[in-house]
Parts: structure tokens; C-alpha cells; sequence
């Protein structure tokens, strides 16, 4: 398997040379390579040109989406082709015999899987954890042992570009703003909920995609993060069985089920995912009477409890209707929720010379509700190779569904309590079509279509303890109904093509955005009206001796969520209100890319140079409201920058022992004004990541991995750094149908989640630390020899809403 990946990698770059070095040479070699059970194209395929006569290596090629390829400018002469592809047999065509200019078209060649049990480590052995791709990072989950037991965001801990804090809240490059796929199709949830809920055990790869062309939506400031579930394809019944249990009650398991027959394959999956995280917290806070000179102090500490749970059925059906055809319906049902108990021991006091005022607060908190979608796909392909029509229809639901609930004791009885509710539906249509012409040998016509559709109605309620009847009191004037619509129309074109060594993409997406928004009973909306238009450019550059360069540029949106937006106020607890900001202004983003790749036999380096501006930067703010209570708001502040780089080396330091060392260093920068004051806030910010994976025996893996985040600044204050150490053990029985592994998240304690925000009258401290390690146990069972079907892209990438 190393020698088919190192072969991928070296036909890559090969190919642009041997043929700047031969241009009389006007031969042409091409076909498309099919499944020969499901007549599925095969993308990423090897295919290896030799000379009958010596069989030394002449050129060579990868397969694209459709299973073609083309090898072009071959001499006169016989020529042996090679076809290779993960979990296949190698197949061989002998004397295909070129002559002048004309063109053999092989059409379609059929290539098998292997029918002996293959050991997963022979297929899998070859691939590294994580791949680099032209456009993308592809990790594959089966080499982060260290998360099996946990969701998407424990994989993504030890991925490159990504940032995870101790509270599990994720970034891209240092920003919250990028977009979260499900097999190339919007979540339903926020990116956040979905990467907290997904068990790693249930997902094949996860793919990075920072800089995406036209075609892609562009919303998100930082890019894509594409989950590609496992799926099977091999003939028959198959399936896959995983179950997970931790400490705190922490407990999960998932499977998957497929039948294939000929051209159908109907699958069912469900998973069932419970993580709960005990920890302590303190908490301090400042506000300054600019009158009567005199600061109050209000200080806590105490233990807290999260608990997330979800599940989730998927299922579908897809279609071959010939070779031309393919259909596939499929949906999801789940249900998710997120609940949290927090007690505190609150000392309040006012300097100088006041007295202490002690109380303890209980908070009960709860989010979630039940989510569907529907999804219905079809893709035509024409006679020629790469000419195709494709279309795709998704619908989906989701409830959301809160509750914040606030007691405050003294030492005799309850002093207060306040309840917050929010019911807010949201459904969602899209409809997409897409096409492709290929032009000539090299290049390439994509245009489109996409509506987006989306509604809901948000209606919040703030209750009030009556302490006499025992009873909580709706509050009217704190209590609001709000009614969204947003429709987003785009189209798109882009022209790819590529001149000896160089490849170009030129794409350029127009959209058109209206959005509105009613405040219920008040006689109040707001309208937006607006044409945005966002270009990308791609170009990459093959050099000899396994060296390749890629650079480009993308314009990018980061739209206001819902409660960005809401004017009217909120109430959080006894000490925090929120308020939305109506004319909040979208952020639009330049983001520019410089990547160099370069490959050692058997290990690998990858370099990531990037700038980004972000204008009209939407930042959260704080404000005192009255004595001791802050008002949180959203206002465009300024513009902010990040400029730097990231560093990968794959290397194998023993045939036991292989490393992934990464680095990512940038300079971020964000100055502007907040009520009226301006601000110019700098920090150098660095991450390091160490992965190890050791192969002690046969069927026994060890991992361990080390992370360390660097302090960042914001608007108005800073998050301090930490670092992380995770362990995992492997252990695999009976042909690794049965695999055992036992982990331990966060083994010295050290992750923490630390910041302080501060204005002109007012400072917060904060600081929670969870209970660890987390240690927990998984085991995977496999039925009927199923394989993970390693599905290296995904096309049909939508993004999720935002208003």
C-alpha cells in the first residue's frame, strides 16, 4: 500500500514535467474506471503508463470525480497500462500500441475488489493521518486512536489549522466563523453543536478546506470543515458495531448497516452519544460608580456540570439507473440537548470599606430539540469524460428550544430567581444545479445555480420568582416574539485549465441576499436588500523531484446569526444582559493562501503561508448596564488581521514509530473603535502539536499526542494559553474484526479555559477548569468483513444558514 501512495504522489508531479520536456510527442491514452459491481466511477484511481518492451515507468495520472483519465504527448509505440486503487486488485492492460497523434479510448475499464480478508492494516497502511490535498486537508480518523471514544472536536484537536479550547469550543485559524458539512451538505445545527455531537466512532474522514472556490458558498470568514461519514460498498450484507463508556456517566455506540445488490445499496445508521464534564470555576468581577468613585466587587467560586446528549437515525437509498445515471434519497432524525448545573458561592462588596454580602447561586441551563432533513440527489453524465449535470433538493427542520434558570440564596431563604425561556422552529430549503464541460485536453467550464430559502420565529420569555405564591411571573416588557426570513440566490461560473507545469481556476459568484425581520406586536422591521460578488483565484505550480506550490485568493461573508440581531434586551442572570444590534453589518473577508508541499520518500513536509483581512469585524461587547450588571452587545468594531504560517512534517523516525509534528505561528491584529474610543489590540499567537503513533506489536497501537494553544486577544480583552496531553491504547482480536481501545483525555490536568475582558468601568475574570483525565473505554465490532469505503472528496458543499 506505501509503494500505490508513493506512486500517487510521484505520477502527480511527473506528469507536468515529462511533458514540458516532450512537446512533439502527440499520443493521447485515456478511459474511465468503474466498480465492477456498482459501475461507480472510481475517483482517485493510480494509473501507470510503461514501455511494453522494458517496462520502465513513461507517465501516469490520477482519476477525477467521474473516473476518467487522460495521458497525453506519448511517442509512438506499445505501452503497458497499470491500474491501482486502495481495496482493488491491480489490473494490467499489455500492447496498447499508439501511433502519430490519435487517441485510444479504453472507455470504460472495470476493475474488482479484492476477495480475500483483507487485514485493515494493509489497506490503511499507507495512508497517513492526515493528507494534503490540492484544495484540502483530509484527515483520517482511523489513525486518532486518541479520540475514539469522543466526538469531532477530539479529532480535531490534533489537527492543523484548528484550534479546540478547554471548554471544546472550536476555531479556524483563530476564528469561530467557518461552516460545517455533513457529506458535503449543510448542518442543520450551529457549527459548534454538531462538531460536539457527531461520535468520532461514526465518521471516516474530516476535510479542511480553507479557501474554497466559487462554487462552494461563501459564507464563513475562516472556510469549511467537512464531516464524510463511514459508508460501505462492498456486495451484500455488511456492517459495523461501536460502543464507548468514560467516567462521569460518560457513555456512547453507533452502527451502520448496508445491503448492496447489484446497482442499489440501502444503509440505516443511528448513533446514541453522551458526554458529561464535571468541573470547578471562579469568577470575579469589577465595576467602577464613575460618580461616586467607589468599585464594586463581586466574586465566586464553585463547581459546575455539563452534559450533552444526542442521537441520531440516518438512512437512504442510492441508485445506479445505468452508467449515466445515478439517484440517491436519503434523511436524518435526531434529537439533541445541552444541559448545565452550576453552583456558586458569590461574596459581593464595595470598595472602599464595604460590607460583604454572601449568597450562593444555583443555574440550571438547557438547550435542544429534535432536527429532520431530507435530501434528494441526482447526477447525469454526458458521453464525454467530465461532462456532467448534476442536481440536489435538501430540506430540513430543526427545533431550538432553551431554558435558563437563575436561584439566588442567602444564608435564611431564596432572595430571587428568574427564568428565561426560548422556542424558536427554523426550517430550510435549498435547491442547487450544477455543470460541467470539459474544453479541450485540460480544461474545464463549471457554472450553477443555488436558491436558499430559510424562516423561523423565535419567541423569548423572561418569568420572575413570586416568592410569596410560590409561582414565576411572566415579565412582559422583557418578553418578545421575533419572525426571520432570508432568501439567498446565486450563480456562479468558473474556467480551470492548465498550460504544461501551471494550473489556473478563475471563479467568480454573484449572490443576492434579501432579509427580513418583524418584532410581533410591535410594529417594527427591518429589511436588507443586497448584491454581493465574490471572486477566487487558484493556481498551482508541479516542479521536478516531488516539489509542488499553490497559491490563492478568495473573498469571503461571515453573516450576523439570528440574535445578532434581536434590538430588544435579554436577560442572562442576575448579572448579564444581552441586546442584538439591527444594523449589524455583515463581515467580508480577503483571505490569501501560499502553500508548498514536498515529499521524501517516505515522509512528507507541507508549509501554509496566509493573510486575512476581515472588514466590518463584528465583535461581542460589554458595557455597564447598571451597578453590577453588564450589557453584552454585537457591534461592527474595525477590521482585523492575521498573517502567518503553518508547518507539517510527516516522518517516520522507525518502521514502529511515526510522527506528525505542527506548527502554526501567526501575527493578529484588531483595531477599531467601541463607543466612540478607539482600540489597537496585538498578539503574536502560536499553537504546537506532537502526535506519535507506536505499532508495539502486530495488533497493538500506541498514541500519544500533545497540543499547546498560546493566549490571543480580543476587542476587549484576552484568552490565556494552556497545553493538553492524550494517551490511547489499541487492541485487535480475531483478524481485527474485534478492536479494544482504552484512552485517557487530558492526562496531567492541564486544560484549562482562562480570559478577562475589560473596559473604561468594568473588569471580568474568568476561569474553569474540568475534572481529568477522562479515561474511557471503546470496542468496535465488524460484520461480515466491512471495510470503510475511503471516499477521498465530496462535491455538493453547501453552507449553513446564518442571518
Amino acid at each position: 500500500m506505501m509503494r500505490n501512495i508513493l506512486l500517487v504522489i510521484f505520477l502527480f508531479f511527473l506528469n507536468s514535467t515529462l511533458l514540458a520536456d516532450n512537446p512533439d510527442n502527440k499520443g493521447v491514452i485515456k478511459g474511465v474506471i468503474r466498480d465492477s459491481i456498482t459501475s461507480q466511477p472510481v475517483e482517485f484511481a493510480t494509473i501507470a503508463v510503461y514501455k511494453s518492451n522494458d517496462h520502465a515507468l513513461i507517465d501516469g495520472a490520477i482519476t477525477g470525480q467521474m473516473g476518467d483519465f487522460k495521458i497525453s504527448k506519448l511517442k509512438d509505440g506499445n505501452y503497458d497500462m497499470e491500474i491501482t486503487f486502495i481495496e482493488y486488485k491491480t489490473k494490467r492492460l499489455k500492447n496498447i500500441f499508439v501511433s502519430g497523434n490519435n487517441t485510444i479510448d479504453l472507455n470504460d475499464i472495470f476493475i474488482s475488489m479484492t476477495a480475500e480478508n483483507l487485514k485493515e492494516v494493509e489497506i490503511t497502511a499507507g495512508i497517513p493521518s492526515i493528507e494534503y490535498q490540492i484544495d484540502k486537508k483530509v484527515i483520517h480518523v482511523d489513525k486518532q486512536i486518541t479520540a475514539t471514544a469522543g466526538t469531532a472536536v477530539d479529532i480535531l484537536e490534533s489537527v492543523p489549522s484548528v484550534s479546540v479550547d478547554a471548554e471544546g469550543n472550536v476555531t479556524l485559524r483563530g476564528s469561530s466563523g467557518f461552516s460545517v458539512f455533513i457529506d458535503g451538505k449543510p448542518s442543520v445545527l450551529d457549527p459548534n453543536d454538531v462538531l460536539q455531537q457527531i461520535p468520532a466512532s461514526a465518521i471516516a474522514d474530516i476535510e479542511i478546506i480553507t479557501n474554497p472556490s466559487a462554487k462552494y458558498d461563501p459564507d464563513g470568514t475562516a472556510g469549511i470543515i467537512n464531516i464524510i461519514m463511514k459508508k460501505i460498498k462492498l456486495e451484500g450484507f455488511n456492517g459495523v458495531v461501536d460502543a464507548n463508556a468514560g467516567m462521569y456517566g460518560t457513555f456512547g455506540g453507533d452502527f451502520l448497516l448496508n445491503y448492496r445488490k447489484n446497482a442499489v445499496n440501502i444503509y440505516l445508521g443511528a448513533d446514541y452519544n453522551k458526554r458529561v464534564n464535571p468541573g470547578i470555576s471562579e469568577y470575579e468581577r469589577n465595576t467602577i460608580d464613575t460618580i461616586a468613585k467607589d468599585t464594586t466587587i463581586t466574586a465566586a467560586n464553585g463547581d459546575f456540570e455539563s452534559i450533552r446528549l444526542s442521537w441520531q437515525l440516518r438512512g437512504g437509498i442510492e441508485i445506479d439507473a445505468g452508467k449515466n445515471d445515478y439517484f440517491n434519497i436519503g434523511f436524518r432524525y435526531g434529537h439533541r440537548e445541552r444541559t448545565g448545573t452550576t453552583t456558586r458561592n458569590y461574596d459581593e462588596w464595595i470598595e472602599p470599606g464595604g460590607t460583604h454580602n454572601p449568597y450562593i447561586s444555583n443555574e440550571d441551563e438547557e438547550r435542544g430539540g429534535n432536527f429532520y432533513s431530507a435530501t434528494i440527489d441526482y447526477m447525469h453524465s454526458f458521453s464525454k469524460q467530465g461532462h456532467n449535470l448534476s442536481a440536489q433538493f435538501i430540506y430540513d427542520n430543526r427545533e431550538s428550544n432553551e431554558m435558563s434558570l437563575n436561584w439566588l440564596y442567602t444564608d435564611i431563604d431564596t432572595s430571587s430567581a428568574q427564568k428565561t425561556t426560548e422556542e424558536g422552529p427554523a426550517e430550510r430549503f435549498r435547491i442547487k444545479a450544477d455543470y460541467t464541460l470539459p474544453i479541450g485536453e485540460n480544461d474545464k467550464f463549471e457554472a450553477g445555480y443555488q436558491s436558499r430559502i430559510s424562516s423561523s420565529e423565535d419567541a423569548t420569555n423572561l418569568y420572575n420568582y413570586d416568592i410569596d405564591t410560590k409561582e414565576f411571573v411572566l415579565i412582559p416588557e422583557y418578553s418578545n416574539t421575533t419572525k426571520y426570513d432570508q432568501n439567498i440566490h446565486a450563480v456562479y461560473a468558473i474556467y480551470a485549465g492548465e498550460i504544461t507545469n501551471f494550473g489556473y481556476q478563475l471563479g467568480l459568484r454573484g449572490e443576492y441576499t434579501y432579509r427580513y425581520m418583524e418584532l410581533i406586536g410591535a410594529d417594527t422591521t427591518y429589511t436588507l436588500d443586497r448584491m454581493d460578488y465574490f471572486p477566487t483565484i487558484h493556481l498551482s505550480y508541479n516542479f521536478p523531484k516531488d516539489n509542488m506550490m499553490m497559491a490563492s485568493y478568495t473573498r469571503r461573508i461571515e453573516r450576523p446569526r439570528g440574535w445578532y440581531l434581536e434590538p430588544f434586551i435579554t436577560v442572562q442572570d442576575a448579572y448579564n444582559l444581552s441586546q442584538g444590534n439591527p444594523e449589524l453589518l455583515p463581515e467580508y473577508i480577503d483571505s490569501y493562501e501560499l502553500n508548498y508541499q514536498k515529499r521524501f520518500n517516505k515522509d512528507f513536509i507541507s508549509f501554509e503561508a496566509y493573510y486575512r483581512v476581515t472588514h466590518n469585524k463584528i465583535e461581542r461587547v460589554s458595557s455597564v448596564y447598571e451597578e453590577n450588571i453588564l450589557l453584552h452587545t454585537y457591534e461592527n468594531v474595525g477590521e482585523d488581521y492575521s498573517l502567518g504560517g503553518e508547518l507539517m512534517i510527516a516522518v517516520d523516525f522507525f518502521k514502529w514509530w511515526h510522527a506528525d509534528i505542527m506548527g502554526n505561528l501567526y501575527y493578529y491584529q484588531v483595531k477599531g473603535e467601541i463607543y466612540d474610543e478607539p482600540f489597537d489590540n496585538t498578539s503574536l499567537n502560536w499553537g504546537s502539536r506532537f502526535n506519535n503513533s507506536f505499532k508495539v506489536a502486530e495488533f497493538t497501537n500506541i498514541q500519544l499526542t500533545g497540543n499547546y494553544i498560546s493566549p490571543s486577544v480580543s476587542a476587549q480583552g484576552k484568552r490565556y494559553g494552556y497545553y493538553v496531553v492524550n494517551a490511547a491504547v489499541k487492541q485487535e482480536f480475531f483478524k481485527r474484526s474485534l478492536s479494544l481501545t482504552l484512552q485517557a483525555r487530558d492526562l496531567f490536568g492541564t486544560a484549562v479555559f482562562e480570559s478577562i475582558n475589560e473596559g473604561p468601568d468594568f473588569s471580568n475574570y474568568f476561569y474553569a477548569k474540568q475534572k481529568a483525565p477522562l479515561i474511557s473505554l471503546s470496542v468496535s465490532y465488524k460484520i461480515n468483513n466491512y471495510k470503510i469505503k475511503k471516499n477521498p472528496t465530496s462535491e455538493g458543499f453547501d453552507t449553513g444558514e446564518e442571518f
